[in-house]
């Protein structure tokens, strides 16, 4: 019987073989190159267009978006890129994009709110304006409808439930809440009779919530909405003031006058631009950056800033290479400026042959906030069920980056000075992490597709979908660090061959000792059920990591073998192995003709397919904490379990997967929303 390694003695072996094998990006990528990116990418060059985005409303489909999107046509054409061009798809309301309805164009005339006051005559006169939709249109909820009224004002508190409003005379006022307005529409306006709504939401819960009574939050009514209504959004410090007449006694009044509409023969915008690869065949294949160009004004983190991250890369690439100061990759690099989610969605649904050539997704959304924004940075590798060497390959970045600004912060030496003249010195800090959801690089992870790719994000942001997501708040340091970590990860793959094989798999040997320690802490704390699937899985992922690399190259059989025996070496001396535990049982296939996950952005699939039984499913309702202590919800496990779906794995797999990878479940959840899905067809079973 082979004796189990302890935790502390991985630790102790990550020590000896790093000591030989020390983890650098400088074994991947030439340092000459590298030094040629850190020198041409400015971080104040994307600071100016981001000066530019963020005096835009850019709500998907409007007329805000359209000049946000041929603003960065523009600048493209300036750059010299010939094939930019703008891509369109229907904004009528009916068009479905793989899971995606397509959501018709909101556009705005007018929007204002007063709050009135007696004058001295006894006639009600305006006093102070709380919403202005041509000074600060997020003000306005999104997805407002015309209407106007001069009422009174009741507050409802959460307004979610009928004991909210009991004893309430809503008919023809105003209503106060706390919660978004699309919660409350249809029971406050559709039920009761409300003029309109005023919501004070409070933003994303942060350590930083509820804590700055300034903020305006971003507010949604619905896209497809059952009772047409309007909403403004007030601050927390408003609210509470408003709320304190009202106990006083005083009567409140308002005057308010929307004039927005919905229109169905509008059109989405997507911009697209490439660099051509040299290879005849590989050229075909892509290395494709997004981001998100949608969002309220000012949204300059969320997400001016990826937007014009990506566009520093996209120049800063083709300088670089016209100048000859680095070599055209074989694979072409292409850059698009999408609507959040939905656009991707059209994208890859509508042009299918341009989703196959897809190899890999450099995401950006968020990846510019100061030491004000409280922010982390965060390098996401994608998601548990799609194991690949590309997320260690941008980790190894994001490493390269922390090493060289700490260096330099610290006063120290460095050939790679990664900072901005007109940036921050700090060091980057940035955290490398696994799945994170909430933007556009989990479409392309999803099932459907299977593309994998990194995620660059700041997580937390203490102003993020608020009036004070400035500008003024954006560092161009950090500007210039996430456009590094994107090119020079994207620069690899596209240019990646045989060659370069040995030392990614001599980067994943290294890794996977680092991720064994990690094995070993988790089953240190796990219950005997979790423990008995964490080492399979894990081991399984590990092996998929080295196979994703002939997805690039074809890497000698003999190293590649003797990869995998290391892998199983490892696996071995920690206790386990890499087969699957589970054996039998239920199995599912994806419907090919239904593409993308189950929530997209204004819509969702499983709603609309499965009705209000969708919200009914265990696990929608299903909440845990991670191996780390960190909330998780079903929304998560969802995203995975529908991904795992492959025509081979049973529920009893997928069921382990999702123990080893995420939290503990039950199965029963498990295999009641995959029996749903088979119910709108999403999945079907395997005989």
């Amino acid at each position: 019987m082979q004796k189990r390694l302890t935790g502390f003695a991985i630790a102790a072996a990550v020590v000896c073989f790093t000591q030989n094998a020390t983890a650098e990006l400088r074994e991947l990528i030439d340092e000459a190159d590298l030094a040629a990116l850190a020198g041409e990418i400015s971080g104040e060059a994307a600071k100016r267009n981001l000066d530019s985005l963020s005096t835009f409303h850019r709500t998907r489909a409007s007329s805000q978006f359209r000049a946000a999107a041929e603003h960065i046509h523009g600048k493209l054409k300036d750059y010299g890129f010939t094939d930019a061009r703008i891509l369109e798809f229907p904004a009528d309301g009916r068009t479905l994009f793989g899971t995606q309805k397509s959501r018709p164009t909101w556009d705005v005339n007018f929007a204002e709110l007063w709050q009135l006051r007696r004058d001295e005559n006894g006639e009600w006169v305006r006093e102070r304006k709380l919403g202005d939709w041509a000074a600060a249109p997020l003000t306005l909820a999104q997805d407002s409808l015309s209407g106007a009224a001069i009422a009174g004002l009741v507050d409802i508190g959460a307004g979610t439930s009928a004991s909210d409003f009991d004893g309430k005379d809503i008919s023809g006022k105003f209503v106060l809440t706390s919660s978004q307005p699309g919660a409350v529409a249809d029971r406050a306006v559709g039920e009761h009779g409300a003029a309109g709504i005023l919501s004070y939401a409070p933003n994303q819960r942060t350590a930083w919530w509820k804590q700055d009574e300034r903020l305006v939050r971003w507010g949604h009514l619905s896209s497809f909405p059952e009772t047409p209504a309007f909403a403004f959004m007030i601050s927390l410090g408003e609210a509470r003031r408003l709320q304190q007449q009202l106990a006083s006694g005083e009567t409140l009044r308002f005057d308010a006058r929307v004039d927005a509409f919905h229109d169905r023969k509008g059109r989405h915008s997507v911009v697209s631009a490439s660099i051509p690869g040299t290879d005849k065949s590989l050229r075909k294949q892509e290395i494709v950056f997004t981001c998100h160009l949608d969002h309220p004004r000012p949204g300059a983190n969320d997400n001016a800033s990826g937007c014009v991250a990506i566009l520093e890369v996209a120049r800063a690439a083709k300088k670089l290479i016209d100048e000859g100061r680095i070599v055209r990759p074989k694979r072409t690099l292409r850059f698009l400026w999408p609507a959040e989610i939905e656009g991707t969605l059209m994208y890859l649904s509508a042009r299918p042959k341009d989703a196959a050539r897809i190899k890999a997704n450099i995401h950006m959304d968020m990846v510019g906030g100061n030491p004000e924004t409280k922010a982390v940075f965060r390098i996401s590798g994608g998601p548990e069920s799609l194991p690949h060497f590309i997320s260690d390959l941008g980790h190894e970045a994001g490493r390269f980056v922390n090493t060289q600004s700490e260096i330099h912060a610290s006063g120290g030496d460095t050939a790679f000075d990664l900072t901005a003249p007109e940036g921050g010195r700090e060091a980057l800090l940035a955290m490398m992490e696994g799945i994170s959801l909430g933007s556009d690089h989990q479409v392309f992870n999803e099932g459907s597709w299977r593309i994998p790719g990194i995620y660059l994000h700041d997580w937390p942001d203490r102003y993020i979908h608020t009036n004070y997501d400035l500008p003024a708040n954006i560092d161009p340091t950090k500007l210039k660090r996430s456009a590094f970590i994107g090119l020079a990860t994207a620069l690899f793959l596209a240019d990646m061959d045989a060659d370069d094989a040995p030392a990614v798999l001599a980067m994943l040997r290294r890794n996977a000792l680092s991720r064994a320690h990690d094995l070993e802490e988790r089953r240190a704390h796990a219950d005997t059920q979790t423990a008995a699937v964490l080492g399979p899985v894990h081991w399984m992922r590990e092996h998929a990591k080295i196979d994703s690399i002939a997805e690039f190259a074809a890497p000698d059989e003999g190293a590649t073998a003797g990869a995998h025996e290391f892998i199983d070496q490892l696996a071995a001396i920690t206790g386990g192995d890499g087969q699957n535990p589970v054996k039998g049982g239920v199995v599912y296939a994806r419907n090919p003709a239904i593409k993308g996950p189950m929530r997209a952005f204004g819509y969702a699939y499983l709603d609309d397919k499965l009705g209000e039984r969708a919200g009914d499913l265990s696990l929608a309702k299903f909440s845990t904490e991670d191996f780390n202590g960190r909330s998780i919800g079903g929304s998560m496990f969802a995203y995975e379990a529908l991904n795992l779906v492959d025509g081979a794995r049973s529920v009893d797999d997928i069921h382990a997967w999702l123990t080893a990878t995420l939290a503990p479940i039950p199965r029963e959840a498990v295999a009641e929303y995959l029996a749903a899905l088979a119910e709108i067809d999403v999945v079907r079973l395997v005989d």
